[in-house]
């Protein structure tokens, strides 16, 4: 089958030179001079040893660029790269091998125009150059007739391949389905019954219920998988108890950090910004003439009070509105003064005197931050010591003798983070993983604490004593009973006709995403399987809804965004079918063409690499 100047072509001539110039750089030590025995072959349609060795040069190119470093040729391996590339170009033999029962060609016109095109083969004029196309060639270990093959093959598969997946259609009809389907509107009516609207007592349960609900619901009611751990632990609070910070150093560190405890006086306020100065001074006149209020203005603009509150500022910090908010009572409105967001007017809301604290009063607070800094550095000190009493077979109970870490257990179960030691990330993790074949270590926790752990025991989940969680089976007994009796009630009224003598709420128009706290997930979805007139109890919580579908609208893909939502559905089948088709074709191709696969020759390639 005769081609013709396609986009298909062309583009593969810019992508296989791209490859090529790339190429020039290798990957390594490889000798693209080698024997060019074929690797592998696709019923007559064979993969030289050539086509593998710069496929994989460039897949290799390409991962290390991605990571960011070379990778080695292990590396590679354990990846997998050299069989998703020997796999990819199987897949693309295949394609070529069918273009060739089929008859799929391309005629020298459709190279020679793809040649002309290639910048890389065009001289200073700008055009084809031989000398430069042969030398270009010759320097990536290909000669014309190699390269012009190479085109010719690739764009005969892409051809075939495009035949497959650009003639992929969606019937109309099954769009119109799904349009109908996703876009579909539904009005109801929902009554909902709660339990006090019975006015009945509580049910009460005989022991003998409450036994079958505890057992009927065992999974409600058990243990979790529980590990008895036994570990020592050394925390900064802990040590820091021991540790005592000599008064001059307190002293100079206050002395350090004297701005942090002498506190300049403050003026909180709200700020409400103008676009000119005459409108600020329009708007402060009105407010004086008490023609309306600062927050009028706020709630007039959907401002809300976070919004404009600008925060604790010094005199300073408030640039030309300083010496006027300092000088104003709270509630006062002051203004306009020019500010970075232009001529604002401000509301004094809070008064924060300047403050200084004492040595005295900070005395304590100084002395714990600075005996939990040292202790930290103690620790971080002595960690590796703990260690290396663990790597030289101490036990635990051992360490927590002969240093400071105490000796603790736990019995931890996933999700518990309310004790002292789950409350650390680390622990919980370690707590997770570690086996009974795991020799304790240190681990270093984010606030400088040290831990080892040991697995004791592992208790399996087992049903808790009836009288150990007696109330909550009694409340979720009662729970249930309630909707069940509701949901009886509800019946009787659908049956009995009575519904209509109940207040009900209809909704119109509803989709299926119309989620709201009137219209949550499980009533949407059980009113999108009902039928016209039909009705149906749904337990929703703690109360029940009887609904009645009154209408189906048919969807109609009215709005941009549902025409959207329709489009790229219809871009995602088309793709997935074009996708499923391609797979088919090729699997078909290489059962009944066979795949042959020479293992030396790969390796063979493979030993360049290395």
């Amino acid at each position: 089958m005769a081609g013709s100047k396609s986009k298909l072509g062309t583009t593969f001539a810019w992508v296989l030179m791209t490859f090529v110039i790339i190429g020039l750089g290798g990957f390594g030590a490889v000798n693209f001079s080698s024997s060019d025995n074929a690797v592998a072959s696709v019923g007559e349609t064979e993969i030289s040893s050539r086509e593998y060795t710069r496929a994989l040069s460039n897949e290799l190119r390409r991962f290390s660029a991605q990571l960011g470093q070379e990778i080695t040729f292990e590396q590679a391996q354990a990846f997998g790269i050299t069989s998703n590339v020997l796999s990819q170009l199987i897949t693309a033999k295949s394609l070529e091998d069918e273009a060739k029962r089929l008859g799929i060609s391309v005629n020298d016109e459709v190279i020679v125009t793809n040649l002309n095109e290639t910048s890389a083969f065009q001289g200073i004029d700008g055009r084809f150059d031989k000398e430069t196309y042969t030398f270009v060639l010759e320097n990536a270990g290909m000669t014309p007739s190699i390269y012009e093959d190479g085109i010719r093959s690739e764009t005969s598969r892409m051809i075939l391949q495009s035949g497959i997946t650009d003639g992929v259609k969606i019937p109309l009809n099954y769009l119109k389905i799904m349009e109908k389907y996703l876009f579909q509107k539904r009005d109801f009516e929902s009554v909902t019954l709660a339990w006090k609207d019975l006015d009945k007592p509580d049910p009460t349960p005989t022991d003998e219920e409450l036994k079958t609900h505890h057992n009927e619901n065992s999974d409600q009611y058990m243990t979790p998988e529980t590990k008895m751990i036994t570990y020592v632990i050394l925390t900064p609070e802990m040590l820091s108890e021991e540790i005592e910070i000599d008064q001059q150093v307190l002293e100079e560190v206050y002395a350090q950090r004297i701005s942090e405890f002498r506190q300049e006086e403050k003026r909180r306020a709200e700020r409400l910004v103008f676009l000119t100065t005459q409108e600020a001074e329009t708007a402060l006149q009105s407010i004086k003439d008490e023609n309306t209020s600062f927050s009028q203005f706020v709630n007039e603009r959907g401002l809300t009070g976070s919004e404009i509150d600008i925060g604790f500022r010094t005199k300073t910090e408030l640039g030309d509105a300083g010496n006027s908010l300092f000088d104003a009572n709270l509630s006062e409105i002051i203004g306009p003064f020019e500010t970075d967001l232009g001529p604002s007017l401000f509301k004094l809301i809070e008064i924060r005197e300047a403050k200084t604290l004492t040595f005295e009063s900070v005395r304590d607070q100084l002395s714990e931050e600075l005996a939990l800094a040292e202790a930290i550095t103690q620790i971080a000190n002595q960690s590796q010591q703990f260690d290396d009493l663990l790597a030289s077979g101490a036990s635990l109970e051992e360490l927590a003798i002969e240093t400071p870490l105490e000796l603790k257990e736990i019995a931890f179960f996933p999700g518990m983070e309310d004790s002292d030691v789950t409350k650390y990330e680390d622990f919980r993790t370690a707590a997770v993983a570690v086996s009974a074949k795991d020799f304790p270590e240190i681990i270093v926790l984010e606030d400088g604490s040290v831990i080892a752990l040991r697995l004791n025991e592992v208790v399996e989940p087992a049903l808790k004593p009836l009288d150990e969680v007696y109330q909550l089976v009694l409340d979720n007994w009662v729970s249930k009973k309630k909707n069940e009796l509701l949901k009886d009630e509800a019946k009787l009224y659908i049956d009995n006709g009575n519904i209509s003598s109940l207040k009900s709420t209809k909704f119109e128009e509803v989709s299926r995403d119309d989620f709201s706290d009137e219209t949550p997930p499980a009533l949407l979805a059980a009113v999108f399987e009902m039928n016209k007139d039909e009705y149906k109890v749904e337990e929703i919580g703690d109360k029940v809804a009887i609904l009645r579908l009154i209408n189906i609208r048919d969807g109609v893909s009215e709005q941009p965004e549902e025409v959207e939502i329709l489009k790229s559905l219809e871009t995602q089948i088309k793709s997935t079918l074009s996708q499923d088709l391609f797979r088919i074709m090729v699997s078909d191709v290489q059962k009944s063409r066979g795949i042959t696969v020479d293992e030396s020759s790969i390796n063979a390639v493979h030993v360049n690499f290395q």
